[in-house]
């Protein structure tokens, strides 16, 4: 009985996964034609760097209501975000969800949540931008400066809603709910704003105690595209493009830290810059697949 109950814990998996895709249908298998689509893409989608346009894509889910099949369908800018498909006749539901939401910042929505394919008939599956409005006063805001494209890595200097200011200053552009809390000497502590993804380490300079409002910003960390770094460094480009010796933004980093050959998915990857001159460090990190950059925190005056 043993034996027959650890059969089961092993097959039982794997007819879940049998189930599952018993119920996943080919975009081929019917006789109704059909067109999916992303239109009315906002112009400034193009600002977007190249690495952000290629890896954005839409996902689109077409359930049969009857037989409760699913049929999924990835829209990127390599199909030029369109994709035909032939389907059995009937009612289908429609889901759909866009990726790197946090980085691109473009939601979407389908134009019909019922679609229905009838043979002779070309179906038509519609996917709109949900905020079209809101993503392009954001990437306006966050289209790079004449000064950020020039200023040097370890200058300090970001850009915030198209203002250039020290990295000391984002303070007064943050939604911090704990200003008034008061730090011990040489106490440390991270506000984030959510909103922003963006967090910040303050320093008490002091031997005596201090309100946040006169500690010093040490370190800003970013996980969003709201900060424009030097030379227009942002989240979402591609490593290379940063961090490559010869062609890279920022030259060859100081060292790696994780996996040297990244892009195995295997641990997370980061490319480290230190200024003797200052102490100041910069930390990139990238994604497990390798293909953008993540994270970026500046530390003024790293311990190295």
């Amino acid at each position: 009985m043993k034996r027959l109950r650890t059969y089961l814990f092993l097959l039982f998996p794997l007819l879940l996964c049998l189930a599952a895709c018993g119920n996943k249908g080919k975009l081929d298998e019917g006789d109704c034609a059909g067109v999916v689509t992303f239109s009315n893409i906002p112009k400034e989608f193009s600002l977007l760097d190249e690495n952000l346009q290629k890896e954005y894509a839409i996902h689109v889910t077409l359930k049969n209501l009857t037989t409760e099949k699913e049929y999924s369908i990835h829209l990127n800018q390599k199909n030029d975000f369109k994709k035909t498909v032939s389907l059995h006749p009937g009612k289908y539901s429609v889901r759909v969800s866009a990726s790197l939401d946090s980085l691109v910042h473009l939601q979407v929505k389908a134009t019909e949540e019922i679609v229905t394919f009838d043979r002779g008939v070309e179906a038509n599956v519609i996917v709109i931008p949900e905020n079209a409005e809101e993503f392009s006063n954001y990437w306006m805001q966050t289209h790079p400066q004449a000064e950020i494209l020039t200023a040097d890595k370890f200058s300090r200097l970001i850009q915030v809603n198209r203002k250039i200011m020290t990295i000391k200053d984002i303070v007064t552009e943050l939604d911090l709910s704990d200003m008034d809390k008061v730090l011990e000497g040489a106490q440390k502590t991270t506000l984030t704003d959510n909103e922003r993804g963006v967090s910040i380490t303050l320093l008490n300079t002091m031997s005596t105690p201090q309100p946040l409002s006169k500690c010093e910003v040490v370190s800003l960390s970013v996980t969003k595209n709201t900060v424009v770094f030097p030379d227009g460094v942002t989240l979402g480009l591609a490593p290379d493009k940063v961090c490559h010796k010869q062609t890279g933004l920022y030259g060859e980093p100081t060292r790696f830290e994780g996996m040297y050959l990244f892009g195995w998915g295997l641990d997370e990857t980061k490319a480290i810059y230190w200024d003797p001159i200052s102490n100041d460090q910069i930390t990139i990190e990238f994604s497990p697949s390798g293909d953008s950059i993540t994270r970026i925190t500046y530390e003024i005056l790293a311990t190295k």
